[in-house]
């Protein structure tokens, strides 16, 4: 999955927008020496095969713009979550904002939906 993304997008030469050290900053945050160490690090980054398992609400958000990580891996969650007893996919859309990567472009609507939504799933219940 994230393997995937990273290959497409190392082969467009992609990467550098919105961050213009961007292969760098990944190498280092995965503690890869270089793009062969870090493209096999990556291969394995994923939540196949464990979704599955999660048997709790859970809300998967994504921005319909987002130029960082593809709408269809949204989609991949969510279809996966086939255990969680209250499960939601919400795609924030130009109209309402937060279209980009975590929401950066309108964070305050983003954080307000994700906040009313735990509310409303925890009925006002909290640890």
């Amino acid at each position: 999955m994230i393997g995937e993304m990273y290959k497409n997008a190392a082969e467009k030469k992609e990467g550098s927008f919105p961050v213009p050290h961007y292969w760098e900053h990944v190498r280092w945050v995965w503690g890869a020496k270089d793009m062969d160490e870090f493209m096999a690090i990556a291969e394995n980054v994923h939540l196949d095969g464990v979704l599955d398992r999660i048997k709790v609400p859970f809300l998967v958000t994504h921005g319909e713009k987002d130029s960082q990580i593809p709408l269809k891996w949204a989609h991949r969650t969510y279809e996966q979550l086939v255990n969680s007893p209250n499960k939601e996919l919400k795609i924030f859309t130009d109209r309402e904002g937060g279209v980009q990567h975590s929401s950066f472009d309108n964070s305050a609507n983003a954080g307000a939906y994700i906040a009313d939504w735990v509310a409303e799933t925890l009925n006002g219940h909290t640890a």
